[in-house]
């Protein structure tokens, strides 16, 4: 009897449960937490910075548009390195529903709004509801065809559809 293979089979068998431990926590743990925190995320109003609520109390100075947005309209923006294509879509009962992909994940949601100064507000949120900010969405109508959303470092450039 050969002594030096005694104790192999042993760790080979800790190998296999490793092996078998960690394809469990990979096929089944990681996508059950990453489902939970994507959840979390959509439920919530997104983190508004201060120099986006700086944006936002300028726009609530200013006057209302005298043409209000009605439609579909759309756009593409970089979100943190990614595209980002948006809609917005203004219902004619003050219902906008936002719909935006960035990478592969689709967000999607209703609410009523109407306007503070030229920012428009949001309640009743239905769906996704880190489309809609708790301070509201800065809102500038360029025209009956183009509408653009200020932020602190781009602006979002929406077309009608």
């Amino acid at each position: 009897m050969n002594n030096s293979q005694r104790g192999s089979g042993h760790l080979f068998s800790l190998m296999v449960l490793a092996l078998i431990g960690w394809g469990a926590y990979v096929t089944l743990y990681v996508p059950y937490e990453h489902r939970k925190s994507m959840e979390a995320f959509r439920s919530q109003p997104p983190a508004v910075s201060p120099a986006k609520v700086a944006i936002v109390d300028a726009y609530k100075a200013k006057p209302t548009p005298a043409q209000l947005p009605r439609g579909l309209y759309s756009g593409t923006v970089e979100q943190d390195g990614y595209p980002m294509s948006i809609s917005f879509d203004f219902a004619d009962d003050q219902v906008i529903t936002k719909k935006a992909l960035i990478k592969n994940y689709q967000f999607a949601g209703s609410a009523a709004y109407q306007f503070d100064g030229s920012v428009l507000s949001f309640n009743n949120v239905k769906g996704d509801a880190v489309l809609f900010p708790g301070t509201g969405e800065p809102i500038e109508v360029i025209s009956a065809s183009e509408i653009h959303v200020p932020g602190p470092g781009t602006t979002l450039v929406l077309k009608q559809q």
